[in-house]
């Protein structure tokens, strides 16, 4: 292997999936140098991708009422046809220390193969951590805020890839409303705050223009920011002034510019409201009561919805145009629902770890290097142990 051209190395593991990398990088020092170069992570992120699903992981977070939570994972490579999930070791804390402090971690955005992960206890705020299952390692956030009294606020998070400068880019979204002053007519004061962090340069960047003033973050557990191919993210936001219309916000990271155009319908009566991205499509899910829901999409974000909706009867996992990635309350098959014949093919069959009727998010990570050269181990050390 030491007499072969480096080139052709690098070509040769450039079209390996990352669990092979990850083994690979132990075969030879050269293969470890070629692995472990910034040049190779990017151009294996460019040839992996969302767009084509070669080589991808489940990930499912299963929330207990003990409140013990766990992560899974069924790890997909080429043309499976029965997979079996794995239970996940915690990246940032023990069972112990999840008894004695009521730890709890949420997912609340992810970007190709990355999730960013905010944890609580019953008392703290501990964070946001950047973490990459597929290769078990993660990075520690600063905070970019601090709480006063008489102050609460919502809060929407966002993750995202500057492509010309090859960084991850961590977005908070703050809405803060101020109890202890208000305005002439007796309203609550409110102010916006939308702050970016650089994991290559590590340090937060305040956006000084900010949506204009009438729109307002949606609350809801689901209402965090998804993220672009082509270097945007994007989010809703309800306009005050007519509490119906939701708008769709897109913000460009290269340029640091902001887009809106409508939802495809107005928003009346119960139920919530999502956006999801998958490989250059936007959807725009309308959930309602009784696993009914609707589905509009546009390509590369032109603001030209579909005409009619989709109607499925869970979220999607994938979208490429034609197909919706299914997989209904965990049941033993993940299921194409083409959008054309209306009609269901069914695929790769999983084997799961643990059911249950308690709260899951499923998350969909495509293979990825990054966090490999400048990120903590999973589970090998202790955040907060200081708390005890």
């Amino acid at each position: 292997m030491e007499y072969l051209p480096q080139d052709l190395i690098h070509e040769i593991v450039l079209r390996l999936p990352v669990k092979c990398l990850i083994r690979f990088s132990f075969v030879s020092k050269l293969w470890k140098a070629v692995i472990h170069s910034k040049d190779f992570i990017r151009k294996h992120r460019q040839r992996f991708n969302l767009n084509h699903l070669n080589d991808f992981a489940l990930i499912r977070h299963h929330v207990e009422s003990d409140p013990h939570d766990h992560f899974y994972s069924v790890t997909f490579s080429g043309d499976d046809t029965t997979l079996e999930e794995e239970r996940l070791k915690h990246p940032l804390y023990s069972l112990e220390e999840s008894d004695r402090l009521g730890l709890q971690s949420g997912i609340v955005a992810f970007c190709n193969g990355l999730i960013l992960l905010h944890v609580r206890s019953k008392k703290y705020d501990l964070g946001l951590f950047l973490w990459n299952p597929m290769i078990s390692k993660h990075k520690i956030i600063p905070t970019p805020f601090k709480w006063a009294r008489g102050q609460f606020s919502n809060r929407m998070y966002g993750l995202g890839y500057h492509s010309a400068e090859d960084d991850l880019k961590v977005l908070v979204l703050t809405e803060d409303h101020d109890n202890r002053s208000h305005s002439l007519f007796g309203q609550i004061n409110l102010t916006m705050d939308l702050k970016v962090y650089s994991v290559a340069l590590n340090r937060w960047k305040r956006i000084e223009k900010l949506p204009p003033s009438n729109l307002r973050i949606y609350v809801n557990h689901q209402s965090n920011m998804v993220s672009m191919n082509d270097s945007r993210v994007a989010w809703l936001m309800r306009d005050n002034d007519q509490l119906d219309l939701y708008m769709v916000v897109t913000f460009d990271l290269v340029k640091e510019e902001y887009q809106f155009f409508r939802v495809p319908i107005l928003i009346r009566g119960p139920g919530v409201v999502k956006l999801m991205a998958f490989g250059g499509f936007l959807c725009f899910l309308r959930c309602y009561t009784g696993d009914c829901i609707n589905v509009w999409f546009t390509k590369d974000c032109d603001s030209c919805w579909s005409l009619e909706p989709v109607v499925l009867n869970c979220e999607p996992l994938f979208f490429d145009g034609e197909r919706f990635l299914l997989n209904h309350d965990g049941n033993d098959k993940l299921i194409w629902y083409n959008i054309k014949t209306q009609k269901h093919d069914y695929g790769t069959e999983i084997r799961w770890h643990t059911r249950s009727n308690r709260c899951t998010e499923t998350t969909l990570c495509v293979g990825d290097l990054s966090l490999l050269l400048d990120a903590d181990p999973d589970g090998r050390r202790s955040y907060f142990g200081h708390l005890f």
